[in-house]
């Protein structure tokens, strides 16, 4: 059960790994947003309306993560059904920012992300209202806990490179925030696999990640993934 609390954050981004709730906060080596900034403002109207909803009725909320709790069992078997990922391709849910979570999965239901497995077709089959709950409930549980660096030579080197381009957007602890992902505690697996895709693809040049990725080689991506997978 997740307490009103705990929603109340919406509004303002609640740093994601301090507690289990992931309402996520703006990563503190960010620029500070304006005092009128609406984090939910990347989602559609129909999704800043149920979140504003959940946060002005407890019982709203607990509906969504209820709802999302029977939802998930769609997706245990690659995401778990804690949102910690049993594949090492498939990325971990759980502690992600839910606003960033809900765009995501509005991405794949309308085809401006995609996946060539079972993903695609299973967002695409879910109504706003599950997709919804599904990021409340994912969302809501508790952040991988941190994998103990085997290398700390290597973990090293990667804090240096994670901290000269990926800081800013995903925060000094990689809690991330609504617009990008928590690398915290991700899948090595699958941190080396999209940090390989951005690197190597020629889709947005111009977005951060992309163009951050650009310059990194074999050595930099392995130095990263294992200082990113140490971090909480």
């Amino acid at each position: 059960m997740i307490s009103a609390m705990k929603f109340s954050a919406l509004a303002c981004l609640l740093a994601l790994g301090l507690t289990s709730a992931s309402w996520a906060a703006q990563p503190a080596a960010a620029p500070t947003p304006p005092a009128n900034a609406n984090p939910a403002a990347v989602l559609p109207p129909w999704a800043q309306d149920k979140l504003a909803a959940a946060k002005a009725d407890p019982k709203v909320q607990e509906r969504a993560y209820k709802q999302g709790a029977k939802l998930a069992t769609f997706c245990a078997n690659c995401h778990g059904t804690a949102g910690q990922s049993v594949r090492p391709d498939v990325p971990n849910l759980a502690g992600q920012n839910t606003i960033y979570v809900l765009d995501q999965l509005n991405r794949f239901h309308d085809g401006r992300r995609r996946n060539a497995f079972f993903m695609e077709g299973l967002v695409k089959a879910m109504s706003n209202e599950e997709r919804f709950a599904v990021a409340v409930y994912f969302t809501n549980q508790e952040p991988p806990r941190p994998q103990a660096a085997g290398d700390a030579k290597l973990a090293a080197q990667g804090k240096a490179v994670y901290e000269n381009g990926c800081t800013t957007c995903h925060g000094a602890g990689g809690a991330g925030s609504e617009k990008n992902a928590r690398l915290a505690g991700q899948q090595p697996g699958y941190l080396e696999t999209s940090l390989r895709r951005y690197r190597d693809s020629d889709a947005r040049p111009d977005e951060g990640k992309f163009k951050h990725a650009k310059g990194l080689s074999d050595a930099d991506i392995k130095a990263l993934v294992a200082y990113i997978g140490a971090l909480r």
